[in-house]
Protein backbone atom coordinates (compact mmCIF):
# COMPACT_ATOMS: atom_id res chain seq x y z
CA UNK A 1 0.00 0.00 0.00
CA UNK A 2 1.69 3.26 -0.99
CA UNK A 3 2.18 6.15 1.74
CA UNK A 4 0.21 9.18 1.32
CA UNK A 5 2.38 12.67 0.39
CA UNK A 6 2.41 15.36 2.74
CA UNK A 7 4.03 18.61 1.95
CA UNK A 8 4.61 21.17 5.30
CA UNK A 9 4.33 24.88 4.54
CA UNK A 10 5.62 26.72 6.90
CA UNK A 11 8.21 29.71 7.81
CA UNK A 12 9.22 28.38 10.81
CA UNK A 13 12.55 25.95 10.64
CA UNK A 14 12.10 24.22 13.74
CA UNK A 15 8.46 23.64 13.12
CA UNK A 16 8.86 21.73 9.55
CA UNK A 17 11.37 20.22 11.25
CA UNK A 18 9.06 19.00 13.97
CA UNK A 19 6.03 18.49 11.81
CA UNK A 20 7.83 15.88 9.43
CA UNK A 21 9.15 13.90 12.51
CA UNK A 22 5.37 13.73 13.72
CA UNK A 23 4.05 12.94 10.55
CA UNK A 24 6.95 10.22 9.19
CA UNK A 25 6.49 8.49 12.56
CA UNK A 26 3.27 7.42 10.91
CA UNK A 27 4.11 3.92 8.33
CA UNK A 28 1.18 5.42 6.69
CA UNK A 29 2.32 8.89 5.64
CA UNK A 30 5.23 10.68 3.99
CA UNK A 31 6.43 13.97 3.58
CA UNK A 32 7.65 14.57 0.42
CA UNK A 33 8.53 18.41 0.47
CA UNK A 34 8.67 21.44 2.33
CA UNK A 35 7.87 25.21 1.88
CA UNK A 36 8.56 28.75 3.82
CA UNK A 37 5.96 30.35 2.40
CA UNK A 38 2.85 30.41 0.15
CA UNK A 39 4.27 31.16 -3.13
CA UNK A 40 7.13 28.77 -2.75
CA UNK A 41 4.49 26.26 -2.18
CA UNK A 42 2.58 26.40 -5.47
CA UNK A 43 6.03 26.79 -7.06
CA UNK A 44 6.39 23.42 -5.65
CA UNK A 45 2.93 21.85 -6.39
CA UNK A 46 3.18 22.88 -10.09
CA UNK A 47 6.17 19.95 -10.09
CA UNK A 48 5.29 17.62 -7.63
CA UNK A 49 2.03 15.35 -6.87
CA UNK A 50 0.92 15.30 -2.97
CA UNK A 51 -2.32 14.17 -1.26
CA UNK A 52 -2.12 16.74 1.56
CA UNK A 53 -0.85 19.92 2.47
CA UNK A 54 -0.76 21.06 6.15
CA UNK A 55 -0.23 24.61 5.95
CA UNK A 56 0.42 27.96 8.59
CA UNK A 57 -1.63 30.91 7.96
CA UNK A 58 1.10 33.65 8.95
CA UNK A 59 3.68 33.38 6.10
CA UNK A 60 5.54 35.87 4.54
CA UNK A 61 5.22 37.09 0.91
CA UNK A 62 1.94 35.26 0.22
CA UNK A 63 0.08 33.95 3.65
CA UNK A 64 -2.31 30.95 3.82
CA UNK A 65 -5.11 32.66 3.15
CA UNK A 66 -4.14 33.87 -0.51
CA UNK A 67 -2.17 31.14 -0.77
CA UNK A 68 -5.17 28.40 -0.11
CA UNK A 69 -7.41 30.65 -2.15
CA UNK A 70 -5.03 30.29 -5.80
CA UNK A 71 -3.98 26.89 -4.49
CA UNK A 72 -7.41 25.53 -5.36
CA UNK A 73 -7.83 27.18 -8.18
CA UNK A 74 -4.72 25.67 -9.78
CA UNK A 75 -4.43 22.06 -8.38
CA UNK A 76 -7.47 19.66 -8.02
CA UNK A 77 -8.15 17.19 -5.06
CA UNK A 78 -5.42 18.53 -2.62
CA UNK A 79 -6.56 18.67 1.14
CA UNK A 80 -5.43 21.26 2.60
CA UNK A 81 -4.92 21.21 7.00
CA UNK A 82 -4.68 25.18 8.56
CA UNK A 83 -2.13 24.29 11.48
CA UNK A 84 -1.68 27.86 13.12
CA UNK A 85 -1.20 29.49 16.58
CA UNK A 86 -4.04 31.85 15.64
CA UNK A 87 -7.67 30.72 17.30
CA UNK A 88 -9.96 33.27 16.17
CA UNK A 89 -13.47 33.28 14.46
CA UNK A 90 -12.22 35.50 11.33
CA UNK A 91 -9.38 33.06 10.34
CA UNK A 92 -11.09 30.49 10.75
CA UNK A 93 -14.02 31.15 9.14
CA UNK A 94 -11.87 32.66 5.94
CA UNK A 95 -9.93 29.60 5.36
CA UNK A 96 -12.54 27.20 5.36
CA UNK A 97 -14.83 29.03 3.19
CA UNK A 98 -12.31 29.06 1.16
CA UNK A 99 -11.95 25.02 0.96
CA UNK A 100 -9.49 23.82 4.45
CA UNK A 101 -10.48 20.44 5.16
CA UNK A 102 -9.80 21.28 8.94
CA UNK A 103 -8.07 23.65 11.18
CA UNK A 104 -5.65 22.87 13.77
CA UNK A 105 -3.90 25.27 16.68
CA UNK A 106 0.00 24.20 16.66
CA UNK A 107 -0.44 23.60 20.53
CA UNK A 108 -2.97 20.69 19.55
CA UNK A 109 -0.55 18.73 16.98
CA UNK A 110 1.88 16.73 19.03
CA UNK A 111 -1.20 14.69 20.18
CA UNK A 112 -3.51 15.08 17.44
CA UNK A 113 -1.99 15.82 14.03
CA UNK A 114 -1.90 12.38 12.71
CA UNK A 115 -5.59 11.55 13.34
CA UNK A 116 -6.44 15.28 12.05
CA UNK A 117 -4.17 14.23 8.56
CA UNK A 118 -6.27 10.49 8.66
CA UNK A 119 -9.14 12.12 9.10
CA UNK A 120 -8.66 14.41 6.35
CA UNK A 121 -7.52 11.74 3.76
CA UNK A 122 -11.04 9.75 4.63
CA UNK A 123 -12.74 12.73 3.27
CA UNK A 124 -14.01 14.44 6.27
CA UNK A 125 -13.18 17.53 8.47
CA UNK A 126 -11.07 18.05 11.28
CA UNK A 127 -10.92 21.09 13.74
CA UNK A 128 -9.43 20.40 17.03
CA UNK A 129 -10.58 20.62 20.22
CA UNK A 130 -9.42 24.43 21.38
CA UNK A 131 -10.67 25.58 18.13
CA UNK A 132 -14.15 23.74 18.88
CA UNK A 133 -14.93 25.23 22.33
CA UNK A 134 -13.89 28.72 20.52
CA UNK A 135 -16.79 28.43 18.24
CA UNK A 136 -19.00 26.90 20.67
CA UNK A 137 -18.19 30.33 23.36
CA UNK A 138 -18.83 32.16 20.41
CA UNK A 139 -22.21 30.93 19.46
CA UNK A 140 -23.31 31.16 23.50
CA UNK A 141 -22.30 34.86 23.26
CA UNK A 142 -24.37 35.87 20.23
CA UNK A 143 -27.08 33.52 21.73
CA UNK A 144 -27.04 35.49 24.90
CA UNK A 145 -26.89 39.01 23.08
CA UNK A 146 -29.40 37.83 20.61
CA UNK A 147 -32.22 36.43 22.74
CA UNK A 148 -33.96 38.93 25.04
CA UNK A 149 -33.74 38.81 29.26
CA UNK A 150 -36.48 36.70 30.98
CA UNK A 151 -36.93 40.05 32.71
CA UNK A 152 -39.24 41.51 30.22
CA UNK A 153 -41.37 39.25 30.98
CA UNK A 154 -44.15 39.56 33.52
CA UNK A 155 -44.70 37.19 36.57
CA UNK A 156 -47.99 35.13 34.37
CA UNK A 157 -46.25 35.37 31.33
CA UNK A 158 -43.48 33.45 32.83
CA UNK A 159 -46.03 31.09 34.22
CA UNK A 160 -47.56 30.40 31.30
CA UNK A 161 -44.38 29.85 29.06
CA UNK A 162 -43.34 27.19 31.91
CA UNK A 163 -46.23 25.44 30.93
CA UNK A 164 -46.54 26.17 27.57
CA UNK A 165 -43.18 23.95 27.10
CA UNK A 166 -45.11 21.28 29.02
CA UNK A 167 -47.40 21.02 26.05
CA UNK A 168 -50.40 21.85 27.88
CA UNK A 169 -52.75 23.60 25.98
CA UNK A 170 -54.98 26.59 26.44
CA UNK A 171 -58.04 25.17 27.84
CA UNK A 172 -55.30 23.17 30.45
CA UNK A 173 -53.44 26.61 31.06
CA UNK A 174 -56.72 28.28 31.58
CA UNK A 175 -58.23 25.99 34.49
CA UNK A 176 -55.24 25.72 36.27
CA UNK A 177 -54.54 29.76 36.49
CA UNK A 178 -58.52 29.80 36.64
CA UNK A 179 -58.50 32.74 33.85
CA UNK A 180 -60.04 32.24 30.79
CA UNK A 181 -58.73 30.56 27.14
CA UNK A 182 -59.34 34.14 25.83
CA UNK A 183 -56.66 35.35 28.28
CA UNK A 184 -54.49 32.88 27.88
CA UNK A 185 -54.12 33.77 24.20
CA UNK A 186 -54.06 37.01 25.20
CA UNK A 187 -50.78 36.56 27.28
CA UNK A 188 -49.53 34.03 24.03
CA UNK A 189 -49.71 36.59 21.72
CA UNK A 190 -47.67 39.17 24.36
CA UNK A 191 -44.72 36.34 24.39
CA UNK A 192 -44.36 36.01 21.47
CA UNK A 193 -44.72 40.04 20.69
CA UNK A 194 -42.04 40.51 23.31
CA UNK A 195 -39.78 37.98 22.67
CA UNK A 196 -40.21 38.52 18.22
CA UNK A 197 -41.09 34.59 18.59
CA UNK A 198 -43.31 32.94 15.85
CA UNK A 199 -44.58 29.91 17.29
CA UNK A 200 -44.74 27.13 20.30
CA UNK A 201 -41.51 25.32 18.82
CA UNK A 202 -39.93 28.95 19.63
CA UNK A 203 -41.15 29.27 22.93
CA UNK A 204 -39.77 26.42 23.72
CA UNK A 205 -36.41 26.88 22.50
CA UNK A 206 -36.22 29.73 23.92
CA UNK A 207 -37.12 28.69 26.78
CA UNK A 208 -34.67 25.85 27.09
CA UNK A 209 -32.08 28.79 25.76
CA UNK A 210 -33.10 29.92 29.20
CA UNK A 211 -32.94 26.92 31.28
CA UNK A 212 -36.12 26.94 32.26
CA UNK A 213 -36.70 23.14 31.09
Amino acid sequence: MSKSKIIIADDHTFVRVGLKELINKDPDLIVVAEAKNGQELLDILANKKCDLVVMDISMPEMDGVATIKELYEKFKGIKVLILSMLKDYSHFREVMAHGASGYMVKDDAPEQLDSAIKTILRGKKFISPSVTTMLAERELRSLDEAVPSLEILTRREKQILAMITKSMPNKNIASKLKISIRTVEHHRANLTGKLGLKDTASLVKYALTKGLI
